[in-house]
């Protein structure tokens, strides 16, 4: 009996030791962690920066919400850069799936700014430089700004400007109808044209001006009301 008592002493006594290795381990992992954490400061002006290559915030069940970077940190929750995901819950809509997958390819997902997720995993609110596509289509050109989504991850509006060519900007304010494409805004065109616009069951308004050869063949201060492919200005 004691030598039982004995081995399981040095037993025991044998673990208190691993156990205090390890927890020395810890701590010293833990320390060199933080000091890392404090080292990523840098004292400029009297101000503290705190420099990293991306951020991911998580809600309570872990899954990713806010992804911050340039370009965005990957994300194993975001359904636009899952392939399988997109395919089962956006291709169907578009008649030929494997044609649609062909476009999808090709869409830009990246941008450098901050990302937000809802809980599926759809893009909801992306601010940045160089936003992505929306899922419909590529843009014609890199946009800077603001879009925001509906609960499905297709966007619904934004507003930002577009470089559509050398020295050429495109600055529009949007919001989508249930197709996808502009409803209603307000636009500032490379061309010069500005005003306000709206439209829907083949109708197509726009309030404002617009130079020769746009609407007419001269320059336009007004309203062009369009159906089809009739014109009428007044």
């Amino acid at each position: 009996m004691n030598d039982q008592i004995e081995s399981l002493q040095r037993q025991l006594d044998h673990q208190k030791k691993r156990l205090s290795k390890t927890i020395l381990f810890a701590t010293l992992i833990i320390l060199g962690l933080s000091s890392q954490f404090m080292v990523s400061f840098r004292e400029t002006d009297d101000n503290k920066i705190l420099r990293a290559k991306g951020i991911v915030i998580v809600d309570d069940r872990g899954r990713e919400r806010i992804l911050i970077g340039a370009p965005l940190p990957p994300s194993g929750n975001r359904v636009r850069t899952d392939t399988a995901r997109v395919r089962a819950l956006w291709s169907q809509r578009f008649g030929n799936a494997d044609q649609y997958m062909k476009w999808y390819q090709d869409y830009n997902h990246e941008a450098n700014g901050i990302l937000i997720l809802d809980e599926q995993g759809y893009d909801k609110v992306c601010l940045g430089d160089g936003v992505p596509d929306a899922n419909i289509g590529q843009r014609i050109g890199k946009q800077t700004g603001l879009i925001f989504c509906d609960n499905e991850g297709f966007e619904k509006g934004g507003i930002g400007v577009i470089n559509v060519g050398y020295k050429q900007n495109r600055v529009v304010m949007a919001l989508d109808g249930e197709n996808g494409t502009d409803a209603t805004g307000i636009s500032v065109m490379e061309d010069g044209e500005t005003g306000f616009f709206a439209g829907g069951k083949g109708y197509r308004m726009f309030l404002g001006a617009s130079p020769a050869d746009g609407y007419s063949a001269e320059p336009l201060f007004g309203m062009v009301i369009k159906h089809k492919k009739n014109y009428c200005i007044k």
